[in-house]
């Protein structure tokens, strides 16, 4: 394990804190509660929860949880899929964001929204939609989020996503779409996804103009394959240093929230998890060095 965090100096200790573990690392046999003693004892200050977390726990018992070891709730994740033809799917996703909803507003912390759900599996005998509808429909979706937040008093995290995923997950895809999507309503802000904006040019400008909007950050290394398929998260120490300037940029605008850690668990090769939380501490110690 990772040197014991009443062992670093007082500056690394705080910095540390600020460091946040979404349960998506964590493999299927790791409960939330394990997870959350995990993240406690290597001293970073929050966890991002999944659908997973949500569904094991009610709202006021993660609440409990996260009390118990000095942990906020840095996301919830996540609603916005809004283009589902299959009502199986859509019922499934309804159910998710009453949990979600309630969740938000136990534990104050952002729902995560990417606007879509997918450009196939339209209804049998439908054509499926095309991009410019879909992004009219995600509007309005949206709009309908937005307005159950109002009521709710909780916070929507708007997420643009890789353009890789646009036909099977998100269609607002560029940094500036998103932020024009979320200026419409008072509730909503950004989360911005290092894997997912860090080839967007409008992503420092964003951060510049606007750090009050940005509601969650999230980060992993980039592993860029040189036959120009698609990058894939990687732990934090790999990749382009864009990542070091994308933490920089976030100082400098005034950025005082979380830094939350998303990679997933089976994507990663399924390694040994105290290990990969070891490292994500030294790799974000070095990074904010």
């Amino acid at each position: 394990m990772t040197a014991s965090p009443a062992l670093l100096g007082g500056a690394a200790a705080d910095r540390l804190r600020r460091l946040s573990f979404n349960f998506y690392m964590a493999p299927p046999d790791c409960g939330i509660e394990t997870f959350c003693a995990m993240a406690a004892a290597r001293g970073v200050g929050g966890v991002g929860l999944t659908a997973r977390a949500v569904e094991a726990m009610g709202p006021d018992e993660l609440d409990r949880l996260l009390r118990r070891h000095d942990l906020a709730c840095t996301s919830l994740n996540s609603t916005g899929y809004v283009l589902h033809a299959d009502p199986a799917a859509a019922a499934a996703q309804a159910r998710l964001d009453d949990l979600l909803f309630a969740a938000a507003q136990a534990l104050g912390a952002p729902i995560n929204v990417i606007l879509g759900g997918t450009l196939h599996g339209a209804t049998p005998g439908q054509p499926a939609p095309s991009l410019r509808e879909a992004r009219a429909r995600a509007a309005e979706g949206l709009e309908r989020l937005a307005a159950r937040a109002r009521a709710a008093g909780v916070r929507l995290a708007l997420e643009p996503m890789h353009p890789v995923a646009l036909g099977t997950k998100g269609c607002i895809n560029q940094v500036s779409h998103a932020r024009a999507l979320a200026a419409r309503h008072a509730e909503v802000g950004l989360t911005l996804d290092f894997h997912h904006s860090w080839w967007d040019e409008d992503l420092s400008a964003a951060i510049a103009e606007a750090p009050q909007d940005v509601l969650v950050v999230q980060v992993c290394g980039q592993d860029v394959p040189a036959d120009g398929t698609a990058a894939r998260r990687a732990e934090l120490a790999a990749g382009p240093a864009d990542l070091v300037l994308f933490l920089q940029d976030l100082d400098a605008a005034g950025y005082a929230g979380a830094v939350e850690y998303e990679v997933f668990w089976d994507q990663m090769g399924r390694p040994e998890l105290a290990g990969l939380l070891d490292r994500a501490v030294r790799d974000y110690l070095a990074l904010t060095a």
